[in-house]
């Protein structure tokens, strides 16, 4: 009986040093609707969002990228427009 339990405990050891794998990435979704009309010094992004902030009169590449967020501010930093792509 003590060996079922020693190796069990052995078992229990070695998969508490299993590394914690991450967080699935963040997506891009209609939820960053909510986003226009505050500004962007206030704003905090998921770390895994891809995501790009477009300025006002400055240009972009325009490739698509579902995931990705594109905020689009006003001159004082307002987000005006969120897409995704």
């Amino acid at each position: 009986m003590k060996r079922i339990t020693l190796t069990t405990l052995g078992l229990l050891g070695l998969a508490a040093c299993q590394p914690v794998p991450p967080p699935p990435p963040a997506t891009c979704d209609d939820s960053y609707q909510s986003l226009v009309g505050s500004n962007i010094g206030a704003v905090t992004l998921p770390s895994g969002l891809t995501h790009r902030i477009i300025p006002p009169n400055t240009a972009y590449n325009e490739d698509f990228s579902p995931d990705r967020l594109n905020v689009f501010v006003d001159d004082k930093g307002w987000i005006a427009r969120v897409t995704c792509g």
